[in-house]
């Protein structure tokens, strides 16, 4: 089988994931930081357009960093193994809630610049989403 007939069927297999996308990531901000190795987070809005429940299991950036979910349980701020997104809801990442923080950056995030990353989710949806600098 030529090259081009592989390209074609792996798209045809493909092509009802990608229509089928259910995760809408919208608002996504970051807090600026001064230098390198300063902690920031990440703040959005995810929407689920399904008709089941996904969850979130992870973020990666293409910068040097490492992106943990959080979220507060009296108080204290833990990491999270994920985040639900109930089917046909919406949930807050936000300030004293459910966010994802970043550490061991190497180089500061500046002001008025986007930071790029992905989040994954349970159900094999990946979404590309970048977070635009918002002043704490």
């Amino acid at each position: 089988m030529n090259t081009m007939k592989k390209i074609g069927l792996i798209c045809t297999a493909l092509f009802p994931l990608i229509a089928q996308a259910e995760i809408i990531a919208s608002q996504a901000t970051i807090f600026p930081t001064e230098k390198a190795g300063q902690p920031s987070a990440i703040f959005m809005q995810l929407q689920n357009t399904g008709n089941e429940t996904v969850n979130l299991l992870f973020a990666e950036s293409q910068q040097p960093a490492r992106l943990e979910l959080h979220g507060i349980h009296n108080g204290k701020m833990h990491a999270l193994n994920g985040i639900e997104i109930p089917a046909k809801q919406s949930i807050s990442l936000k300030r004293g809630g459910l966010h994802i923080m970043v550490f061991d950056l190497t180089q500061p995030i500046q002001q008025d610049k986007t930071f790029p990353f992905k989040l994954f989710f349970d159900n094999g949806e990946v979404v590309a989403v970048e977070a635009t600098t918002q002043s704490k």
